[in-house]
């Protein structure tokens, strides 16, 4: 029952949220364990995302290390305060938090995630996303970067965070 309050509390969030793009830096040590029921495989959530949009006549997507250094800070801070948004702690947007890894972007958005125990399960949950779905699909985006940190101290456990970009 708990369980199932949690999902439909964390659908009811990822369909409030619309996109953006980038992230900042927060690094704990209590952070970074991952249990191994919990993993994310970069190139395999590439592939996946890949796969989506050429289904839909997109280009693929490449990763960027930048755009993974945004990711993965931005699910750092969400997973240190136990909240899932767009907005960093420090008031920052995903442009902003993008442009401080040094990724000079023409396009920046960002999809979020909480709680989800599978890269398959957030994919889904952004599929069901109109916002998360649409940024998914940009076609002008060329890179990406996708992080998964686990606080398991906290409510939702799980952070993902995906951001996409163009750059200038």
């Amino acid at each position: 029952m708990l369980r199932s309050f949690f999902a439909a509390l964390i659908a009811m969030a990822l369909s409030a949220c619309s996109g953006g793009g980038a992230t900042i830096e927060h690094t704990s040590a209590a952070l970074l364990p991952m249990p191994s029921k919990v993993s994310l495989d970069p190139t395999e959530a590439r592939d996946i995302i890949n796969r989506y949009r050429e289904d839909k006549g997109l280009k693929p997507l490449k990763l960027h290390p930048l755009l993974t250094k945004a990711a993965k800070a931005h699910s750092s801070d969400l997973a240190s305060k136990d909240r899932i948004a767009h907005k960093g702690s420090d008031g920052s947007d995903p442009w902003v938090r993008v442009q401080r890894t040094g990724y000079k972007p023409r396009l920046a958005a960002e999809n979020v995630g909480a709680g989800q125990m599978s890269l398959a399960e957030v994919f889904k949950g952004w599929q069901d996303s109109p916002g998360h779905d649409e940024n998914l699909l940009l076609p002008d985006a060329t890179h990406m970067g996708i992080a998964l940190v686990h606080n398991p101290s906290t409510e939702y456990k799980t952070f993902w965070t995906l951001v996409l970009g163009k750059p200038l």
